[in-house]
Formats: structure tokens, sequence, C-alpha cells
């Protein structure tokens, strides 16, 4: 089993390699000082228990209690109705606010086995939950590129009209 949870400390932030340079760096420098400043929340994913962790030893990997297996970043901004799907942006004033799903990223060594599938149920779930405490629209992401992209869309994200690695869930 996996465990999500905030960032902290205490995980060993400098293990984590996802195969993209700006966000290993993001994550090793920049996450956990956003989190103090309020900046951002981040969420990792770790070995839920020594069971998970031997599990994880027996296929080679060599990991601790403290191994970031995965994770992603939310934060509140405001979007221009430019950057929305057409059928979405007639929906709203020209600026509304919305969640920011800044990073979301998996270890090289276990991508393809869901946990990105997992990371962003979480990060859909959070957002929904406080979009019910303080207004959000809806889930905004600036995929990376194409195949990002793609990976966003099967999970019910729409690409902007004029700018496709923009996308939006709405929440409502």
């Amino acid at each position: 089993m996996i465990r999500l949870e905030p960032l902290t400390g205490h995980h060993d932030r400098s293990g984590f390699d996802c195969g993209v340079e700006v966000l290993n760096t993001w994550l090793q420098q920049t996450a956990l000082q956003h989190q103090v400043k309020g900046i951002s929340r981040s969420f990792v994913a770790v070995p839920a228990d020594e069971a998970e962790l031997q599990s994880w030893a027996q296929s080679g990997f060599m990991l601790d209690a403290s191994s970031i297996l995965g994770f992603y970043a939310l934060s509140s901004a405001f979007v221009l109705t430019d950057d929305l799907p057409a059928k979405q942006a007639k929906r709203y004033p020209r600026q509304i606010p919305v969640t920011r799903l800044g990073c979301l990223a998996t270890r090289a060594d276990t991508q393809g086995q869901g946990l990105g599938q997992l990371l962003l149920a979480d990060a859909v779930n959070r957002a929904r939950t406080a979009a019910q405490a303080v207004g959000s629209a809806g889930l905004f992401v600036d995929a990376k590129n194409e195949a990002v992209a793609r990976f966003y869309q099967r999970y019910g994200f729409i690409p902007g009209a004029d700018q496709p690695l923009k996308l939006f869930l709405p929440l409502w």
C-alpha cells in the first residue's frame, strides 16, 4: 500500500528522480519552502509500512520510510476565461478562481504502474473538498507537453480552445 501525506522535512526529497529535471529541482529545492510560506501545498506518496518496503525491496527498489514515490502540488490561482475551453468560458466572468495543479510526478522507476492516476485522484478530491469552503471553479493545469496533456484528458480535463496545453477540470 501507498500512503499519501503532506510533504515535511523528514521526506527524502534528494532521492527523488522522475526523469524531468525541472520537476526534480522544484521538489528538492522549492516545494518545502512554498509549503512553509503558504504558497502551495505538496503531497507525497510514500511506502505505507514495513511490509510495503519489503515488497519494494524484493522488486529491486532500495527505499526507506522517507522515500518519495511521487508527489503533486496544489495552490490557489485566478485564470482568465481566455485560458478555458470555449464551452466552459461562457459560464464564467472574465477571471475566475481555480485550484492549480502545479506539479505532478512519479519516480521514473515506478512510472506506468498507476501511481500518477492515484496522485491525480487524490489531488482532485482535495481540490473538491477545498472548493466547498473556498470558491474554486475547477482544477487547472499547464501541461508540459502533449503527452502530459493526453494523460490529463484521459481523466476528464478539457484543453483550452486556443492553448491545448492549458487544461481545466470543472468541479461544479
